[in-house]
This record gives structure tokens, sequence and C-alpha cells, in this order.
């Protein structure tokens, strides 16, 4: 057995990873870039440049195409030990690539070069997906870069545990104790909208009462007429917000849109690739349980 290779995989297995959206950049090491990069890693950024700048035409037509938007980035999967990530170019297990790492999340660029681990198809169920899935692990990353990459995998780790917590424990009540949950989901909604429309209507008392006293200061009418001014005042200045209002709830509403369809055909196109990994026999134990557990719910909980 190789030893390599089994510590290869049991560092894959350990090392928690994470789904980020960044912007990816890699080129290909011949095998005369292979041997200098072996020679002089320390000036790593430098050979970069050089070989980007000595490449740049070649590279425009093979490399895939990377934005800042989610369909056209690349599906990439980090840990502190390596990268996963989709592209056109077919490689081969041992390449040497350069890459560089922008994450937009934190506004952070890596730059190291890593080694080709594995190459497999990816999804077909994703959306634009690229042809090939890559798995690389670093070399050589420099210190300062792997205790940043290391903090922000961290980060990520500590949302992704909080957010799952209360994910599972609203599950948890709500498969428990459905009119229990139920019951608190609308207490709750009916509390924030309460709030909502008690403060509205203060900073709305307030603005009315300060809009009538710098009239009378002004102007120096009488209650009619300040009351006149103002309320064609408060027409103007309602007009005036309702513009930027509707399209800040315009483009929020089609932000969440967006998100949730994405979010909906990322797990649909995982299911479905990870359903059609398994055995007919895997698949059949998986919907008895599930049937057995849906049986169980209906019979003790409801």
């Amino acid at each position: 057995m190789d030893i390599n290779k089994t510590n290869n995989n049991l560092n894959r297995r350990r090392a928690f990873r994470i789904y980020e959206q960044v912007d990816l950049f890699f080129h290909k090491l011949e095998s005369a870039d292979e041997r200098q990069q072996s020679i002089d890693v320390s000036n790593i950024s430098d050979h970069v440049s050089q070989s980007l700048a000595f490449t740049n035409s070649e590279s425009e037509q093979s490399l895939p195409d990377s934005h800042s938007q989610e369909n056209d980035s690349l599906d990439v999967n980090i840990s502190s030990s390596g990268i996963s990530f989709t592209c056109k170019e077919k490689l081969v297990a041992g390449d040497h690539l350069i890459i560089r790492l922008f994450l937009l999340s934190s506004m952070t660029v890596i730059m190291t070069c890593c080694k080709v681990v594995y190459i497999k198809p990816s999804n077909p169920f994703e959306k634009n997906h690229y042809p090939y899935q890559v798995g690389a692990q670093f070399v050589n990353l420099k210190p300062e870069d792997q205790a940043l990459l290391h903090r922000h995998i961290n980060k990520k780790k500590h949302l992704r545990l909080l957010v799952n917590g209360l994910l599972a424990s609203f599950f948890i009540t709500l498969f428990m104790m459905p009119d229990l949950a139920f019951e608190l989901f609308l207490g709750l909604c009916s509390f924030m909208v309460d709030e909502v429309v008690e403060i509205l209507h203060l900073s709305y008392e307030i603005f009315e009462f300060g809009l009538d006293h710098l009239i009378e200061n002004i102007f120096h009418t009488d209650m009619k007429a300040t009351q006149t001014i103002g309320f064609y005042t408060q027409i103007i200045v309602g007009l005036a917000l309702s513009y930027p209002l509707i399209r800040l709830i315009y483009s929020t509403t089609k932000n969440v849109i967006f998100a949730s369809r994405l979010f909906y055909g990322r797990k649909k196109s995982s299911f479905f690739y990870y359903w059609g990994e398994q055995t007919l026999l895997y698949k059949i134990g998986l919907i008895s349980i599930g049937i057995m557990a849906i049986t169980c719910y209906l019979l003790f909980f409801i």
C-alpha cells in the first residue's frame, strides 16, 4: 500500500472544507518551470508574474473564465491543505499549477503552487458546469498565507457550526412540537410587526412635530396655514423617498429570489449527483428508512 497516498487521503478527510465563492486563476507549469519552482520557492510571486506575462497570449484561450458573479465563478472547495475546483482544461494527476485565489467574502488574495492529486468528471447536473473536477494539494504555501487561510477557514467553520446549530434546533423543535413551534413563529411575527409599526408611527409623529415647528419659526404662520404647508411638504418628501425605497425593496427581493434559486439549484444538482452514485441496494435501504421514520413520526408525534 502507498503510505503517502494513504496519508493524503486521511488529511483530506480530516481537514475542514468550505465551499467558497472565489475569483480563481491557475497556470500549468511546464517541466522547466517545475524544476525552477523546486529550486527557488522563496520568490514565487516574481516567478508567477514572469510566467503569466510570458504566457499571457496562450493562457487566454486555455484558462477558464472567472468573474465575481456566482454562476461564472469556479466551484471551489478549500481546506487548509488543498483545493478542489471545476475547470475546462483536462489536467493530469501529478501536474503542478501556479494558483491565485481571491476570496471574495474576506477580500483575501493567496498565491501559491499546488500539485494535482486527482481529476474526475464534475457534477453533470450543475447549471453551466465545467466538465472536470480537479483536486490539488498545496505545495510550498507561505507561512503567512497558511495562517491567513487558516483564519479564514476557522471563521467560516464557526459560522457554519452556528448556522447549522440554529437550523438543527429549529427543525428538531418543529418536528417534535409542531403546534408549539407554529405558535412561537406566529407570536414572533406578530411581535416584530407590532414593533415595526410602532417605530414607524413614532418616527412619523416626531417628524410631523418638528416640521410644524420649523414652518412656524420660518414663515410665522398660524395653525391652519402651518398644517396646510406641512401636509403638502409631507407629500413631497414621501414622493421623494418612495423612489429609492421602491428600488431598494425591488433589488433586495430580486437578490433574495436569485440566491434562493441558486441555493435550490445547487442542492438539487448535488442530490441528483449523490443519488446517481449510490447502488440500488443502498437506495432501497435509504427509502425504507425514510418511510419508517415518517411513519413513526406520524404515529407518535402528531
